[in-house]
């Protein structure tokens, strides 16, 4: 037991000095992902995507994907920008 208290001394204070690390980086706590900041879409892409809504409020990936592009904005914006109207259609028939 004696043989093993200087290895175990050292594993401790490797173990400990590795928390201590963990604890002054933040990141690591959230998985190093840091918060998305939101979108804002500007009024003239807004009437375009509304206008695209109204005619098809469930286009297809490329069809995004082109809305996305003729904006000038991300597919994963458009995307959620539908699924969001989608939603709120959906909250106003109630």
């Amino acid at each position: 037991m004696i043989a093993l208290k200087p290895i175990l001394q050292a594993w401790l204070e490797e173990a400990e000095g590795a928390q201590r690390e963990k604890m002054n980086k933040p990141e690591l706590f959230n998985g190093g992902e840091k918060k998305r900041k939101r979108t804002s879409i500007a009024a003239p892409e807004k009437r375009s995507l509304e206008a695209y809504f109204a005619v098809q409020p469930r286009p297809s990936s490329e069809k995004i994907a082109a809305i996305a592009e003729k904006l000038d904005l991300k597919k994963n914006v458009v995307r959620v920008w539908f699924c969001n109207q989608r939603q709120k259609q959906k909250r106003m028939k109630f």
